[in-house]
């Protein structure tokens, strides 16, 4: 540079040489050749240049309530020490959803966690909860628990940052009279189970029917579900038989299944409501007339079955077997794998780990993916999960409701079970 453009330069705000500088640069940007080198070492540049710190990770612990001893879970035994039915508790449910959510730890900077907690009689259920929320801030929990534990749980919870998942509780006084905000009800109601039994029956044309109730309050409660159920599709109970099981000489005509078939007039199919399990299995090929089974045995409405062969749930029934020692995914693991489910799929679509914004989600509109075809959601005025049940003989899936022709204004899974206008709850008003 000559002396005077020195002299010039020299008598220059700094702030206008500053802008020299920078035109010069952006003059050199434009050559080719230092373009190209620029973008080879910027990445290099860009690693010692210094980095602020990660965030830390989020830790999402879910709690699992169960009881110790918890009578729903024992064998189902007949004489001579045979064991009809083996039961277990869901938590290998819920370990799958723990497990299918390990891959989103990186994407999410978060990770799940699932804390079993084990008290010894329904009434400890609540003080657990509430402990579990106060001193380690669990705020998500599923409720392996019997109808008893749901009103005191409630009455702890109510109106605090918590959402509570019921995976095993099918009551509908549960849905309809406790109406808990802070409640999410993942298992199917009865009525939601039994309006599934009607429609394939009146999909079949059997509608008339005859009943063979136990003398178990569960029993009593499933029959008034379905007689609700046989009015809402019109379909006629012709009888209903109480039976008593056993095989005492002197109560035949409680515990004898042809004598008590033995009606006057026809019917179409034999509905059986037997909690205990041990006179239904007498029922099928023992009618006076050759009628089909439903119910108790032989066609049952559940929420999951094994031999259920569409919309994934081959894998998630590998999945289950393989965590579960060989074990056959039921209607309870279904309820605790789709409950973590929800929880994870929240902080995914929500990309933040704050309890408001994932229970507003679960809440909301999205639907869930169940592996029963149509999507799940939470219904707004009650908290039952929507959702198709599958009508399972004992080795095969019949059919998967709702069924075909049965319609909705606006969601045709609000077939099954309590319509808004049917129910008295109403948390959306």
């Amino acid at each position: 540079m000559c002396r005077a453009g020195k002299a010039k330069r020299a008598h220059l705000h700094p702030l206008q040489v500053g802008a020299v500088q920078v035109g010069t640069a952006l003059r050199a940007f434009a050559h080719p050749t230092l373009l190209a080198f620029l973008i080879l070492v910027a990445p290099a540049l860009a690693q010692t240049a210094p980095s602020s710190p990660p965030p830390p990770r989020q830790h999402i612990s879910i709690g699992y309530v169960e009881i110790e001893g918890d009578p729903r879970y024992e064998p189902v035994r007949a004489y001579e020490r045979l064991i009809l039915k083996t039961r277990d508790h869901p938590f290998a449910g819920a370990q799958i959803g723990i497990d299918e959510a390990a891959p989103l730890v990186r994407v999410l900077n978060a990770e799940f966690a699932l804390e079993r907690i084990t008290v010894k009689s329904p009434a400890e259920v609540a003080p657990a909860v509430t402990q579990a929320l106060e001193t380690r801030g669990i705020r998500f929990f599923l409720i392996d628990a019997p109808a008893a534990a749901f009103k005191p749980l409630a009455a702890a919870a109510r109106g605090r940052d918590v959402l509570l998942f019921n995976v095993s509780a099918e009551d509908d006084a549960l849905r309809r009279d406790l109406c808990a905000r802070e409640f999410v009800h993942v298992i199917p109601s009865l009525a939601m189970r039994m309006d599934a039994l009607m429609q394939y029956l009146a999909s079949r044309k059997w509608r008339d029917i005859l009943v063979f109730e136990g003398p178990l309050p569960a029993d009593a409660e499933t029959v008034r579900a379905f007689t609700r159920s046989a009015q809402k599709f019109g379909a006629r109970i012709v009888a209903d038989q109480h039976f008593k099981a056993g095989t005492d000489p002197r109560e035949r005509e409680q515990n004898n299944p042809a004598l008590l078939s033995a009606i006057r007039g026809n019917y179409d199919v034999v509905f059986v409501a037997d909690d205990a399990f041990d006179f239904a299995r007498q029922v099928p090929y023992h009618t006076v007339l050759p009628r089909p089974v439903v119910g108790s045995i032989d066609l049952e409405p559940v929420a999951w079955h094994w031999t259920w062969e569409h919309n994934g749930a081959p894998q998630v029934n590998s999945r289950f077997g393989k965590k579960s020692g060989g074990r056959r995914m039921e209607s309870a693991d279904w309820a605790a794998w789709v409950a973590v489910k929800m929880v994870v799929q929240a902080t995914l679509r929500t990309r933040s780990a704050d309890f408001a914004k994932q229970r507003e989600f679960i809440l909301g509109d999205a639907g869930f993916d169940g592996d029963k075809g149509l999507p799940i959601s939470v219904r707004p005025w009650d908290h039952q999960v929507r959702q198709a049940v599958l009508l399972a003989a004992p080795y095969m899936v019949v059919a998967s409701a709702p069924l075909e022709g049965f319609l909705h204004r606006t969601n045709e899974l609000d077939t099954l079970g309590d319509d808004e206008p049917e129910t008295a709850c109403h948390m959306n008003r």
